[in-house]
């Protein structure tokens, strides 16, 4: 698969490309890129600039959805207690606390959604310390069995969003390093 991205992303993603980054460009089911962004967490203004950027509250990671208005469908462009590679094999977290967590509207309108993942971590030479199976699955900390094959495309170590507002111009508004 040269088009490698995330597996929760799978039938969202309209545009891939690899740049500096991996950067895809993310549509609902129907194929609408212009999507609503819900998050639950705290917003950070940075350094003055205009925008807020979603961040994990005192409680629980950050959660960021995506909403087509013409659809209703929903789906996740990330979660902070459960994607990327600290998540599956680092971090613990409060199951409890995931499951409360409540979305709010990020105040913008529908718009294009493009993200940026990061891929650093080799995993093909470190394939050893994973311990996979004779099946190709190996265990995460939560107790979960992945796939090999899921563990390298949903191991992100970076992932950031932005939003293209009405002059045409990509505004960030989240930027999680998890490694």
């Amino acid at each position: 698969m040269n088009e490698k991205y995330p597996t929760w992303l799978t039938n969202h993603v309209k545009e891939w490309a690899k740049k500096r980054l991996t950067t895809v460009t993310l549509c609902s089911a129907t194929g609408n890129e212009l999507l609503e962004v819900w998050y639950y967490g705290d917003l950070l203004t940075i350094n003055g600039e205009p925008q807020l950027y979603i961040v994990p509250s005192y409680f629980a990671p950050e959660l960021v959805t995506a909403r087509d208005p013409e659809s209703g469908e929903e789906f996740v462009v990330f979660d902070g207690g459960r994607h990327g590679y600290d998540n599956m094999f680092c971090d613990e977290h409060d199951l409890d606390e995931l499951e409360r967590r409540t979305l709010k509207r990020y105040e913008i309108p529908a718009s294009k959604l493009i993200l940026e993942l990061g891929y650093s971590i080799d995993y093909e030479d470190e394939k050893e310390i994973f311990d996979v199976d004779k099946d190709g699955m190996v265990e995460l900390i939560n107790g979960e069995r992945m796939s090999w094959e899921q563990v390298k495309r949903d191991g992100i170590d970076y992932i950031a969003l932005y939003y293209v507002n009405e002059e045409g111009k990509q505004v960030q508004i989240l930027d999680n390093e998890l490694a």
